[in-house]
């Protein structure tokens, strides 16, 4: 129902409002959203590129798959990554500790 809201009515909506729906997924202080923005930006350069590409891929594709195919093309683009070896080097990385509980602290992220 709010997606039809926003679509007949073309109301704006707040930050707060577009975060609470979904709409956005964080909030900055006002002129902070470009430095955020890089920040974020520089943050995905340092994780592995082509599971990054394939994982995104992932996601646009299956919307129009049912759930067996979806699967079968994730497998199919996980294996790309896999071939390329970055998932042996994220296994030993995380085998010495990196990333557990879900802890980023030790990517650094890159410069553009």
């Amino acid at each position: 129902s709010r997606a039809l809201d926003l679509m007949l009515t073309g109301r704006p909506v707040s930050a707060d409002e577009a975060l609470s729906i979904g709409l956005a997924n964080r909030v900055v202080k006002k002129g902070a959203s470009r430095a955020a923005a890089e920040e974020l930006a520089h943050l995905i350069i340092s994780f592995p590129s082509l599971c990054m590409r394939t994982d995104r891929q992932s996601a646009y594709e299956q919307s129009s798959l049912t759930l067996s195919d979806a699967l079968k093309n994730e497998f199919r683009l996980g294996m790309q990554s896999i071939a390329a070896g970055e998932s042996l080097r994220g296994a030993a990385k995380f085998a010495k500790g990196s990333g557990r509980h879900g802890s980023f602290a030790e990517f650094k992220p890159s410069k553009l």
